[in-house]
């Protein structure tokens, strides 16, 4: 009964697997090297990141900004390469829909350049959001957040 119930369960992944994929466009995912290195392919002017917009030319500044060992600009690289991945194309899982809002709301308890180090709290646990419209929530820790992000942006 176990074996029937593993490949029942397969079947139904590869099914919902192939729906997503048929309802994209096949479009590859696309580094942060990349999109500071590409402007004319951002698919867009403006780009929010922890509820704070800025023009394609302030975000390229700062994702070519030596991160020094702070890693909310390591975590503000995979965050705009991930939402400029998913404006142009690349089809995300359901589940890095999630991972984009927890790294937006890491990045608004985190201020881009507030030297962030790995060994920190702020890295290594999980956090508490509260925001003004939502209940409190507990999100997991930036490194795990940034691992997803990048694993997103580098096709995997």
């Amino acid at each position: 009964m176990r074996y029937l119930t593993k490949i029942l369960m397969i079947t139904v992944c590869l099914i919902a697997l192939s729906g997503i994929a048929a309802a994209c466009d096949v479009v590859e995912c696309k580094s942060p090297g990349y999109w500071k290195n590409h402007p004319d392919d951002w698919p867009g002017e403006t780009i929010t990141i922890g509820c704070k917009d800025y023009n394609k030319e302030e975000a390229i500044e700062i994702m070519r900004t030596p991160v020094k060992g702070d890693k909310t600009y390591n975590m503000f690289n995979a965050l705009v390469a991930a939402k400029l991945n998913i404006n142009s194309g690349c089809c995300p899982p359901s589940c890095e829909i999630d991972i984009i809002m927890e790294a937006d709301r890491w990045m608004e308890n985190n201020s881009l350049g507030s030297d962030v180090r790995a060994s920190s709290d702020a890295w290594q646990k999980v956090f508490l959001y509260c925001g003004e419209c939502t209940c409190c929530t507990t999100y997991p820790s930036g490194e795990a957040i940034y691992k997803k992000l990048d694993a997103f942006n580098n096709g995997y």
